[in-house]
C-alpha cells in the first residue's frame, strides 16, 4: 500500500508543474458546460419539465456532468498499449508489485489534482453562470459519493480492458474512439437516458454504461425514489464485482501468453 501511495504522491507533483494545460483544459471545459447549457435552455423553450426532469435540474446536471468528465479521465490503456509497444510489459509483470495496481495509483493520483485545479475553478465559474448545483438532499449528496466512486472503478476496469486490445491490435486510435462515442451515447454524460425511447432505455439501463455517469447524476438531482437508489447502486456494484473478474481473467491470459513468448 505504500508503494501504491508514493505512486499517487508522485503523479500528482507531476501534474501539477502543466500550469498552461490545466487552464487550457479549464477554458474548454467552460465553453462546453455552456454550450450544453444553451441547448438545454432551447431544448426546454419554458416548458416547465421534460420526462419529470426540471430546466434547473438539467442544467445542475450538466455542470457536474462536466466536472465529472474531468475527474473520469484515465490514462490505463496508454499506459498499457505504451508498455506492450516498448516491451517492457514483461518486465513489469515482473516487479514486485501489481503493475496494474500501479496504474491505478497513478489515475487517483491524477483525479486527485484534476479535483482541486480543474473540477473547483469549474464549479466556481458554472455557479457564477448558472446558480449553485446544489444535490437534492444531504443524503442524495452521500449516495452520491457512493455511486460516483463505484462508477469511478467501472470506468477503470473498462478502460484498463480496452488497454489489454493492445497484445491483439497494431494500433489503439480507432478502438479508442469506438469506445469513447459508445460511452458519450450510452452513459448519459451528454443526454440522459430518460429522454429515450423507453425500449431502448430499458436495455441500456442494464448495461454497465449507465453506472458511471447518469446514476450518479440522477441520483444527485433527486430523479431516483431512496428505493431505487438502493437497487440501481446494488445493480452498479454487481457490474464492477463481474466486470473485475472479467479483467482478472483477460489479465491472467495476457500475462501468461507475454511470458512464454518472452515478452
Amino acid at each position: 500500500m505504500k508503494a501504491f501511495l508514493f505512486v499517487t504522491k508522485i503523479r500528482i507533483q507531476s501534474a501539477l508543474a502543466y500550469r498552461f494545460n490545466v487552464i487550457s483544459t479549464i477554458l474548454i471545459q467552460c465553453l462546453l458546460m455552456f454550450a450544453m447549457a444553451c441547448f438545454w435552455n432551447a431544448a426546454y423553450g419554458g416548458t416547465e419539465s421534460v420526462s419529470g426532469v426540471r430546466e434547473q435540474d438539467m442544467l445542475t446536471y450538466t455542470m457536474i456532468s462536466v466536472i465529472m468528465g474531468n475527474l473520469l479521465t484515465m490514462g490505463v490503456e496508454g499506459r498499457i498499449e505504451s508498455s506492450v509497444k516498448s516491451g517492457s510489459v514483461a518486465l513489469d509483470m515482473l516487479k514486485p508489485v501489481n503493475i496494474y495496481g500501479i496504474y491505478l495509483a497513478e489515475d487517483l493520483g491524477d483525479m486527485a489534482v484534476a479535483l482541486f485545479q480543474i473540477a473547483v475553478p469549474l464549479l466556481m465559474i458554472g455557479t457564477a453562470m448558472f446558480g449553485f448545483p446544489a444535490p437534492a438532499s444531504a443524503g442524495c449528496f452521500l449516495f452520491f459519493l457512493v455511486s460516483f466512486s463505484i462508477g469511478y472503478l467501472i470506468n477503470w476496469i473498462l478502460a484498463a480492458l480496452l488497454g489489454m486490445c493492445a497484445f491483439k491490435v497494431i494500433s489503439m486510435g480507432p478502438v479508442r474512439n469506438v469506445k469513447g462515442f459508445i460511452m458519450k451515447l450510452l452513459s448519459g454524460s451528454v443526454i440522459p437516458l430518460w429522454f429515450f425511447p423507453e425500449r431502448f432505455r430499458t436495455v441500456l439501463e442494464f448495461l454497465p454504461f449507465v453506472n458511471i455517469y447518469q446514476l450518479p447524476l440522477g441520483i444527485y438531482i433527486g430523479q431516483y425514489t431512496l428505493e431505487e437508489m438502493v437497487r440501481r447502486t446494488a445493480l452498479q456494484m454487481f457490474w464492477c464485482a463481474a466486470l473485475w473478474l472479467i479483467f482478472q481473467s483477460v489479465q491472467k491470459k495476457a500475462a501468461a501468453a507475454v511470458l512464454i513468448q518472452g515478452g
